[in-house]
C-alpha cells in the first residue's frame, strides 16, 4: 500500500485477480503464497465467457462444434496410442455406462466418466481441463438430450462403437463414430429446445 500509494481495497482487490488467475493461494490468516498455473485453473478462466457464449444460440452451436474438433481429435489419438492399461480403463468405463442404463443420474455421470478416459490417454493436463471444462458448460445439454426417448440407449450403442473402433486401433471408424455420437447429441438437444414451452 506504501509503495505503490493504493488503498486496503486495491491490493485485496488485486490479490483476488491473482488468486483467480491460479498464479497464488490466499488463505485465511495466512500470507498470499505464489502458485504455479496448472491447466485446470488456466482453463477455469474462461469460466465467465463461456457462460455468456452459453446463453445464446449461436453460442450454443460453437461450442458444440469445439467439442466435436475435440473429441474428434482425442479419438483418432486413442485409436493409435491407447496403451492395453488405456484400454481396459476405457472398456471398464464402457461397462460402468452400461451399468448404468436403468438410473439418469448414474447413466449422465458415466457418460462423463467414459469421455474423461479419453481424455487422459494423451497424457496431456490440458486436455484433462479442456473435457472437465466442456463438461461443465454443456450440462445443461447433456440433461436435455439424455431425458429424450431413446437417447440413453443411443448414447451407449455409440460409446460401443467409438470403443470398438479404438480397440482395433482404426482412427477413421473412430471418428466416425464419435461424430455420429456427437451428431445424435446435437440433433437431440436441438429437437428438445424446439420442443420446450416458450416462458
Amino acid at each position: 500500500m506504501e509503495r505503490h500509494g493504493v488503498g486496503r481495497p486495491a491490493v485485496r482487490e488485486a490479490l483476488l485477480s491473482l488468486e483467480r488467475s491460479g498464479l497464488i493461494a490466499i488463505q485465511n490468516g495466512e500470507r498470499a503464497k505464489v502458485v504455479s498455473p496448472s491447466a485446470a485453473s488456466l482453463v477455469s478462466e474462461l469460466g465467465s465467457a463461456a457462460r455468456y457464449f452459453l446463453n445464446q444460440t449461436e453460442g450454443i452451436r460453437q461450442f458444440q462444434q469445439a467439442r466435436l474438433f475435440f473429441e474428434v481429435g482425442l479419438v483418432r489419438h486413442a485409436a493409435t496410442r491407447a496403451t492395453d492399461e488405456d484400454l481396459v480403463r476405457l472398456r471398464d468405463a464402457l461397462a460402468a455406462n452400461e451399468a448404468a442404463l436403468d438410473d439418469m443420474a448414474a447413466f449422465a455421470r458415466t457418460d462423463v466418466d467414459f469421455h474423461f478416459v479419453l481424455a487422459e490417454i494423451p497424457r496431456n493436463p490440458i486436455f484433462v481441463a479442456m473435457h472437465m471444462a466442456l463438461a461443465e458448460w454443456l450440462t445443461e445439454q447433456r440433461s436435455s438430450t439424455l431425458r429424450r426417448r431413446g437417447a440413453v440407449r443411443g448414447a451407449l450403442k455409440s460409446h460401443r462403437a467409438v470403443f470398438r473402433a479404438i480397440k482395433a486401433r482404426d482412427p477413421e471408424a473412430a471418428e466416425q463414430a464419435m461424430r455420429r455420437h456427437l451428431g445424435e447429441v446435437e440433433t437431440l438437444y436441438w429437437k428438445a429446445k424446439q420442443d420446450k414451452p416458450q416462458g
